[in-house]
């Protein structure tokens, strides 16, 4: 039998069965499963030219975990507390003393509370490497929600409403496939779950893959306050190397759902001097990308929306408007790829609010 690898355990009803059962007795939530069928799902992400590469090329990116904005995203919490560190010291000491004394070595030879001291030491450096461990790891992870109408995540993962909302529909993915496999919903805790005796289980005592099982836990634990995110997460260990690349993509094999553009996905294409070659070169850029991505939508079938704001109250709704026309208006104000000057920014953003609203009453 070849090496097991995270990719096989993650298809294996049997670790995946295990795993669920670890989240929901270490949790306390019940109601925690693995899915057989998934939500609609949704990714925001800036509307960068990787973006719309990974649309066209049919990619699903995802992140090492410890370049997230979390500081405790995919954290091994190994030893909490001093006493408990303290026990542990203790308790390699006894270890040593008896194997010691079973060869008939002089134990005075070491000093007992030098040697707690030194383990409590190194017990520190040690949970301070198992803190950050799934980046050692190569544990990469691609982030969804369940809500595509959320103003935080617009505002924080989606450049301030510039970005874009990604749809996809994994339930159109072959059952046995890696990637259906891999994706899972988050619990959110207001304490890390203690997974010392999986990290501990040297002898697999506890369970035969106990580190591919604390790493999917960790992954898959979030601190409560992130709860309104409603997220899924892509979990993949494609690598066993410190240098690994910041990121890997993992192959999408069909067109997203839908496309939901930001209130002010047009910002990007203005500038504020126009002495700043940099700036103006960005805008050009972004220009181009926008109708990229649109001529591709329109080629694979994908629905665009744009979110708006609804008067009256703190909520997003998508207001669905055809390619040609948003096309047909980036023709008319960007003529040539060329930006526009700030200051007539609403104006031009007054125009594609008609035309959204228009085609929205005539739909």
């Amino acid at each position: 039998m070849g090496i097991i690898t995270f990719s096989d355990l993650v298809q294996d009803n049997g670790f995946r069965t295990f795993v669920e059962r670890q989240l929901i007795e270490r949790t306390g939530d019940s109601q925690y499963l693995f899915p057989n069928a998934f939500p609609p799902l949704y990714r925001y992400r800036s509307l960068s030219s990787y973006a719309v590469d990974d649309i066209i090329n049919g990619n699903i990116t995802t992140t090492r975990i410890g370049e997230f904005n979390d500081l405790f995203d995919g954290a091994l919490h190994r030893y909490g507390t001093k006493e408990e560190r303290q026990r542990a010291a203790e308790d390699e000491w006894s270890e040593l003393e008896r194997h010691m004394s079973a060869a008939h070595l002089p134990v005075g030879i070491l000093k007992r509370d030098e040697y707690i001291n030194s383990c409590m030491r190194s017990f520190r450096v040690d949970s301070k490497i198992k803190f950050r461990e799934l980046d050692y790891l190569g544990t990469y992870v691609s982030c969804f929600s369940t809500e595509r109408a959320s103003i935080l995540m617009w505002s924080h993962y989606a450049k301030y409403n510039t970005g874009i909302c990604i749809e996809y529909d994994f339930n159109s993915l072959a059952s046995n496939s890696l990637l259906r496999k891999s994706i899972f919903p988050v619990v959110y805790t207001q304490n890390p779950i203690d997974l010392r005796d999986l990290l501990a289980d040297n002898g697999q005592s506890v369970y035969t893959y106990p580190l591919d099982a604390a790493v999917l836990c960790a992954a898959l634990n979030k601190f409560d306050v992130w709860h309104y995110e409603n997220e899924w997460r892509l979990v993949l260990v494609p690598y066993f190397d410190l240098n690994a690349p910041t990121y890997y993509s993992e192959k999408y094999p069909e067109a997203p759902s839908s496309i939901s553009l930001g209130y002010h996905f047009l910002k990007p294409f203005f500038y504020h001097d126009s002495n700043n070659t940099h700036e103006i070169a960005n805008a050009e850029g972004q220009i181009k990308n926008v109708k990229r991505l649109l001529k591709y939508a329109k080629t694979a079938g994908i629905s665009i929306s744009i979110m708006v704001p609804f008067i009256g109250n703190y909520k997003l709704k998508p207001l669905n408007v055809s390619i040609d026309s948003l096309l047909l208006l980036i023709t008319r104000y960007f003529q040539n790829d060329k930006p526009q000057n700030i200051r007539f920014y609403y104006m031009i953003h007054d125009k594609l609010m008609e035309l959204a609203e228009g085609e929205t009453q005539n739909a």
